[in-house]
């Protein structure tokens, strides 16, 4: 091992070594990995609902407790300043509400892309869907990132791949993602849970399907 670390540095030399934090690395590479595998539809599943939900929670929150030993509170699974919470997941909706309503009657291209998604039990399937999305990003990204580095990076890095992933969606969708995913960082923070984006996300991620039906024309 001290041979290694020997040939580690004198790798770099004349420059230090660089150092990773252990929470952070292993965050990233898992997180990057479960990423891969999901855009490559590594376990076949008929729905990305179910799929986002093992990789992102079952799966990451596994890896996890074996690589980092952390309890689950420590990255968000918790109910956390739920007063705060509530109160951020309220305005949460009803801003979304308003921004959806005017973006599916003035972008013709968003009932066109979500019309087809909407059905009864649609509400249930983005909601597995959404514990996976904010438990990667606003859980495990965020408070991993913000052991390392700090709360303000930690908010603006974990919303650069919450908003790659969003490329092939609409495209006034995937540039509010920019603020959306920093605003869902801030709701994480401020309540010290993951539970209040995920109510957040769950009602945009439904309510714009629904509005694609019923208000958007066409």
């Amino acid at each position: 091992m001290s041979g290694l670390r020997t040939l580690w540095r004198r790798f770099w030399a004349p420059e230090a070594p660089p150092v990773f934090p252990r929470e952070a690395t292993w965050v990233t590479l898992v997180t990057t990995g479960l990423m891969l595998l999901d855009a490559y539809d590594a376990l076949g599943l008929a729905r990305e609902e179910p799929e986002s939900f093992v990789l992102y929670f079952v799966i990451l929150l596994l890896a996890l407790f074996v690589l980092v030993r952390r309890p689950p509170r420590d990255y968000g699974l918790t109910l956390g300043r739920w007063r705060a919470g509530l109160a951020l997941t309220a305005l949460t909706w009803i801003v979304g509400a308003g921004l959806i309503l005017y973006s599916v009657r003035h972008d013709p291209t968003m009932p066109a892309y979500y019309r087809p998604w909407w059905s009864p039990t649609y509400p249930g399937w983005v909601l597995l869907d959404m514990v996976g999305w904010e438990f990667l990003f606003r859980g495990a990204l965020l408070f991993a990132y913000a052991r390392a580095f700090g709360p303000g990076p930690a908010l603006v890095l974990q919303m650069v791949p919450f908003a790659l992933l969003h490329i092939g969606k609409p495209a006034l969708e995937t540039y509010s993602t920019l603020l959306g995913g920093l605003w869902f960082g801030i709701m994480a923070w401020r309540s010290r849970s993951v539970v209040y984006p995920i109510l957040g996300h769950w009602f945009i991620g439904w309510f714009v399907a629904w509005a694609a039906v019923h208000l958007g024309g066409g």
